[in-house]
């Protein structure tokens, strides 16, 4: 589907919404007492390493948003500056992931943050009602999602600054006098997995074609939510930390709502647990099906899917069919009765995956695409234009390593291995059966010019 049919709607507040939007997920509740049993007091230190490099790896993507805006980015740039065989498996395996992994497994946590008030939840029940509420939102049109974005990503921040203020007042600072009691390797341990909840933002260039000037806005919502977001965590961190004793963390599975039971009012508390733990992943899930299409049109646009896939509703003017797909496989998701914590693993591999390619095109877009680079609103130069994709990669396979290994299983394993599989397969029955058409994929997708706006 060309670009055009996309209307530019996005101006830089909604985009900077939908950035933190995604950004701040199920990550900081999850990570946080995790992170916090590994380094002590250094828990605010790992959040404060842990931005570094995640926002360098993100500064080749806004360089690429802001010289060639487009939708579908994720799979756009790879496969016309890289391999189209890796930019599709890369789309493939995080939509596998994240529909059948990332968004039910977002939708079951609101589902058990809502039961520590309304005990008597039914959790499948919630999450599928959940699910199909964002459905409908983005079926509407992109706008009023975006709007909506907007509003809870606003009463979020709102949430995390009461909670971290709150205890700035009650806090003691004994519990900050030794940093590094629990050593420098917990400490990198700790940072390595807090990079995790600061991705999130890259999904922004999936929605190129649709934002208003995004050669300046792209590179100014990057430079706006990354700064937000890790002011948020620090103070979060340095809040739990001062107000409950790492010796106590093995009692409790969320840190962060025992900390606001004993910093908070109970009224407080609710706040927070819906305005921040509830929000943060209702946050993500918006936005999962707000750009969750794009890719997958341009690759239907490439016709290595059905071209009946990428319908747009002529009313909202939003791409029906694949929202449908990712409902349907998203409740599938949510009735599987996988545990939470293999969701978990596929969808932060899955997230990885789709950085790899990404981060090989930027390393490749100023020697193709020379005019677009020099014209770029926004562009790494020098020693920082080979430098920070090649943080982005090593960082993607560390990552990812760490993460194959704790599935620990060869059955977790190799389910995710059967994910990058399949997408090979398809991809490579798909391209055979486009010759027998007549029909040369390498030729059609990298041409040039059709795909610059």
């Amino acid at each position: 589907m060309p670009d055009h049919k996309l209307k530019r709607v996005l101006g830089l507040p909604t985009v900077t919404f939908i950035a933190i939007g995604t950004t701040i997920g199920g990550g900081v509740f999850i990570f946080t007492g995790i992170v916090f049993k590994i380094t002590g007091a250094g828990l605010p230190l790992a959040y404060s390493l842990a931005v570094i490099p995640v926002f360098i790896s993100m500064l080749p993507l806004a360089m690429l948003g802001s010289a060639i805006p487009t939708v579908g980015g994720n799979y756009r740039y790879p496969s016309r500056m890289v391999s189209p065989g890796l930019a599709f498996v890369g789309i493939w395996v995080y939509a596998l992931a994240a529909f059948f992994g990332q968004i039910p497994l977002y939708a079951i946590g609101c589902a058990k943050y809502a039961q520590t008030i309304f005990p008597s939840l039914p959790s499948e029940g919630f999450a599928i009602g959940l699910v199909t509420l964002f459905f409908v939102i983005n079926l509407i049109g992109v706008k009023p999602a975006a709007q909506i974005q907007g509003v809870l990503v606003l009463i979020l921040i709102a949430a995390l600054f009461y909670y971290a203020f709150s205890g700035f007042t009650a806090a003691t600072s004994i519990r900050f006098t030794n940093i590094m009691d629990k050593g420098w390797g917990n400490l990198l341990i700790g940072t390595a997995l807090l990079t995790f909840t600061y991705f999130g933002s890259n999904a922004i260039i999936e929605m190129g074609g649709e934002i208003v000037n995004p050669g300046k806005t792209i590179p100014r919502a990057f430079a706006i939510s990354f700064p937000v977001v890790a002011i948020i965590y620090i103070a979060v961190a340095i809040t739990t930390v001062a107000n409950l004793p790492a010796g106590e963390m093995k009692h409790y599975d969320e840190p962060l709502i025992e900390t606001s039971r004993i910093i908070l009012s109970k009224n407080g508390t609710v706040f927070f647990i819906i305005g921040g733990a509830i929000l943060a992943l209702t946050t993500t899930l918006n936005a999962m099906f707000l750009v969750g299409t794009r890719s997958i049109l341009i690759i239907i646009e490439d016709e290595l899917l059905p071209k009946q896939f990428g319908r747009i509703h002529s009313r909202f003017g939003t791409p029906w069919i694949l929202l449908l797909f990712i409902w349907i496989f998203s409740v599938a998701g949510i009735l599987s009765g996988l545990s939470l914590q293999t969701l978990a693993s596929y969808a932060a591999l899955g997230g990885l995956v789709i950085f790899l390619p990404t981060m090989l095109a930027a390393l490749r877009f100023p020697s193709l695409y020379p005019e677009q680079y020099r014209k770029a609103d926004f562009k790494l130069k020098g020693f920082w234009l080979w430098a920070c994709p090649v943080v982005g990669i090593l960082m993607v396979l560390f990552f990812g390593l760490v993460i194959m290994i704790d599935l620990k299983t060869p059955v977790n394993i190799g389910c995710f291995l059967f994910f990058i599989a399949s997408g090979i397969l398809f991809y490579q029955w798909r391209k055979r059966n486009l010759k027998k058409r007549g029909i040369d994929l390498a030729r059609k997708v990298v041409e040039k010019e059709k795909w610059i706006e």
